[in-house]
């Protein structure tokens, strides 16, 4: 980071900011330039270097994680990804938008249903925050269930209960264990299936149960762009490339390709230590 904005301070007293492709960088380093002075230099540098850091974490290195896993799961289950594709085709049939030709974000971002169903299913298997961490500010009871789950998986005595909580405790939230909670996510909630996140005439899926941005007021400044960042990278990747396992996996049974492509690691957010696959150029259309 302290390479970046050394480079980059040097570039704007230069007069090459035309040069840099790193828009952000720019205007925060612009903006800490315009206010130094003698006796707030260091502040502000800390100050830079801390958005740097949020902007690098939050905004790049959480995003660039769920898409390994989304390219994972791309090609372990081809009927998905040939669906995206379809979705893609409908909408760039003489093939995805390149910086010579805008896509439209108002008519083509809410098309791509399916491929954000997609990416939502990766991020509820694989939070970027698998906990979230809240103050109490004010005395409360909390209802809660337990259950108890029947050899198929459905879950049966579904049980209320209350739990106090004090002003001033702190509340540590389980992501994960939501976004695998049979009650709001089906028996099925461990296996990967889009199709949770479509709504329906007869089926809404638990926006209350999905955390993967966090939830309420505080919820992620970044979600949308997140969002449609990763789903035009995904859009764009399988509409130019097929999508398959590597070679060395090609015939392991398919818990096997599984259990490997998606082993992960929990660092600051779960990063994916093998999500290696192939691609295939598609035939032009």
């Amino acid at each position: 980071m302290l390479d970046l904005v050394s480079l980059s301070r040097a570039w704007v007293v230069g007069g090459k900011t035309s040069n840099m492709d790193a828009g952000l960088l720019r205007n925060l380093v612009e903006a800490n330039m315009t206010q130094e002075d003698d006796t707030n230099h260091e502040k502000l540098t800390d100050e830079l270097l801390s958005n740097t850091f949020a902007f690098l974490m939050a905004g790049h290195e959480t995003s660039a994680h769920s898409l390994s896993f989304a390219v994972a799961f791309l090609a372990l289950y081809p009927e998905v990804q040939q669906k995206i594709y379809e979705e893609a085709t409908r909408i760039w049939p003489d093939g995805c938008p390149t910086t010579a030709s805008v896509s439209s974000y108002k008519e083509h971002m809410p098309k791509l249903e399916y491929t954000l169903a997609t990416f939502q299913e990766t991020i509820r298997m694989f939070p970027a925050a698998p906990r979230l961490t809240k103050i109490v500010h004010m005395d409360t009871t909390l209802t809660v269930h337990r259950f108890t789950t029947q050899g198929t998986g459905e879950i049966e005595a579904i049980t209320p209960f209350t739990v106090p909580v004090r002003a001033g405790s702190l509340i540590l939230l389980d992501t994960m264990a939501v976004h695998m909670n049979p009650i709001y996510w089906g028996h099925d909630a461990e296996e990967f299936n889009p199709e949770r996140f479509l709504d329906t005439e007869t089926y809404r899926w638990p926006r209350d149960a999905f955390f993967a941005f966090s939830s309420g007021p505080r919820s992620c400044i970044g979600q949308r762009f997140a969002l449609t960042e990763s789903v035009c990278t995904l859009t764009s990747l399988v509409r130019r490339y097929e999508i398959s396992v590597p070679e060395h996996l090609t015939g392991k049974p398919f818990e096997e390709q599984k259990r490997i492509l998606l082993k992960w690691r929990p660092r600051t957010t779960p990063t994916p230590l093998n999500c290696m696959v192939r691609l295939r150029r598609r035939a032009v259309n």
